[in-house]
């Protein structure tokens, strides 16, 4: 089996394979957002799950960004964006303080979640 930090081609498999993408969702448990009828995550949230920097992902996303808008990670602005920040109001979610004057946000679906795991080399938890 090829190494998924450095193939494409064998991330996106484990990404089409939708079952097991719902079964490892059940495992992990991390909590989202709701959010246009699916569960989406803020870099915050997986920095915090990966135990690893902001900086670590911004750094996955720069090397990755088209493999990653491809399977779910989008930035959102404006009258979606407003939306996203009162569903965290709603869920009383702490990291909304730290959005309030975000006027741009990065935020990924499960599978983008996932194909971020893959990405990072330095994370035991993403191992």
């Amino acid at each position: 089996m090829k190494n998924l930090t450095t193939s494409e081609i064998a991330r996106q498999n484990v990404l089409n394979n939708k079952y097991a993408i719902e079964e490892v969702q059940k495992a992990i448990g991390l909590r989202g957002v709701v959010f246009e009828g699916e569960i989406k995550f803020t870099k915050q949230q997986l920095s915090s799950f990966f135990e690893v920097s902001d900086r670590t992902i911004n750094s996955c996303l720069a090397k990755n960004e088209k493999e990653l808008r491809n399977n779910g990670y989008e930035v959102i602005d404006g009258n979606r964006l407003k939306d996203f920040k009162l569903v965290l109001r709603k869920d009383d979610d702490r990291e909304v303080n730290f959005l309030i004057k975000s006027n741009k946000l990065g935020i990924f679906n499960f599978r983008a979640f996932i194909n971020i795991a893959m990405l990072l080399t330095k994370s035991e938890r993403a191992k």
